[in-house]
């Protein structure tokens, strides 16, 4: 339901779900409030699970550098309630706190490997201009494999999907991230 006054979807709790859903609520186990709104649309997150599972557990790249790209772009559009969730899961991915502080200086701040560099700079490009940059996608060209490059590309798309509608459906944060 939509709550005009808000301007906001509210989450529809998992009892509430369309029984199609089953394989979706195995898969998420706690679903956050984020796949609550999109339970509204049943169609939508079925479709949606198998790419953001690819994303989050088969992507080509490390945890380490999933993370980095999903953090910066959390940053570059302003999306709290994604910075807090993927705050906790870059620490999991082995990112210490001082470096997910830095993720908000950027590519150009001291401390990151050439590799990392690169990919806050294509999270700030592709946000930025919709594509990465020429001299960064030569370098990211001459590092990363192909599967690399285009999970970088839709890592950051989905993200910035995600932002979109986390902001736009102004989605409440859970109280535990």
């Amino acid at each position: 339901m939509t709550d005009a006054a808000e301007g906001r979807l509210t989450p529809l709790p998992p009892a509430g779900w369309d029984p199609s859903l089953g394989r979706v609520k195995e898969s998420l186990g706690t679903p956050l409030n984020v796949h609550n709104v999109m339970a509204r649309h049943p169609v939508l997150l079925d479709a949606w699970l198998d790419f953001r599972n690819h994303i989050v557990k088969t992507s080509a790249l490390t945890a380490r550098e999933r993370e980095l790209l999903i953090l910066r772009t959390a940053h570059n559009t302003s999306a709290a309630y994604e910075w807090k969730h993927h705050v906790v899961r870059g620490r999991a991915a082995g990112l210490t706190d001082a470096e997910i502080a830095r993720v908000r200086e950027g590519p150009d701040a001291a401390g990151w490997s050439e590799e990392e560099a690169l990919l806050l700079r294509a999270a700030d490009d592709i946000h930025g201009r919709t594509e990465i940059a020429r001299p960064a996608w030569a370098a990211m060209c001459a590092r990363f494999d192909d599967r690399q490059l285009l999970d970088v590309i839709f890592t950051v798309g989905t993200y910035l999907i995600m932002s979109t509608v986390l902001k736009t459906a102004r989605v409440p944060m859970e109280e535990h991230p």
